[in-house]
């Protein structure tokens, strides 16, 4: 008997969690990105994208960026410091918490694969309802870097989706940094970038103040099928994914009294 609890501590244990791991649905998305390439173009796809001949309704965010800019300040100033990103959601640990533990990687939920969090239109109701206008929507966020931590290096999941960045609150010493493949990006406040997250990329940050933006992931523009397949996707993150995530948002980030 004693042999074999040391035999499923020692082997069986682990083995059971890797299964789960590799069955997560941050991982099993990656399956269907050979199918996704016949579009995108696999290892020759690009890097970042132009906006307007992408999805030029995200435009409308950069119009609004001083309200925008405005509710994350005061999403900051309701909480002070936000729990780390990986407390809302379990799946970027080894992204968001395995380094640096004394600093964070924060993000404020605004809506997720159709669900939105009690306080997002409590602290932000405008730039809740311009992400919603977003054809496609997976989710959008404040993000928020404390000062010198750093993202490591990573790929996204799926290539069914383009990331956004507009960036709200930039230091003016040492701005940090986004490495995307061989390629380099530097925020800069007001403006914004549409890049492919599925490439591998890491945060560099030597600031000593804290970085704000607003993250929104959105459907990739395809042909059908592979449309169709995308939006599946997103079905199955809208029951399977996102009650998780807002589960934890509302726990950790109640609306303010």
């Amino acid at each position: 008997m004693l042999a074999l609890k040391k035999f499923y501590r020692a082997g069986l244990t682990p083995t059971l969690r890797r299964w789960q791991k590799s069955l997560s649905l941050y991982n099993m998305a990656g399956w269907l990105n050979p199918i996704f390439d016949v579009y995108t173009g696999g290892d020759a796809r690009p890097v970042f994208h132009d906006i307007d001949a992408t999805r030029p309704e995200l435009r409308t965010l950069e119009a609004e960026f001083e309200v925008i800019q405005s509710e994350a300040r005061a999403v900051l100033a309701a909480y002070g410091r936000l729990p780390s990103y990986h407390s809302i959601d379990t799946d970027v640990i080894r992204t968001s918490g395995r380094t640096q533990r004394d600093k964070r990687w924060s993000v404020f939920m605004l809506t997720c694969f159709g669900r939105t969090p009690l306080a997002a239109p409590a602290l932000a109701p405008k730039t809740l309802e311009l992400a919603r206008q977003i054809p496609g929507i997976h989710q959008a966020m404040l993000s928020i870097l404390e000062p010198g931590k750093n993202i490591a290096a990573h790929t996204g999941p799926s290539r069914a989706y383009l990331r956004y960045h507009l960036a709200l609150m930039v230091p003016d010493e040492n701005p940090p940094r986004i490495r995307l493949k061989d390629k380099y990006y530097t925020w800069v406040e007001g403006e914004s970038v549409l890049f492919d997250d599925s490439w591998d990329h890491e945060v560099i940050n030597e600031s000593s103040q804290i970085r704000v933006i607003l993250m929104v992931d959105f459907r990739r523009p395809m042909p059908f099928p592979l449309s169709a397949i995308a939006r599946f996707m997103e079905l199955v993150a809208h029951w399977r994914y996102a009650p998780r995530v807002l589960k934890s948002m509302d726990a950790l980030l109640p609306p303010p009294a």
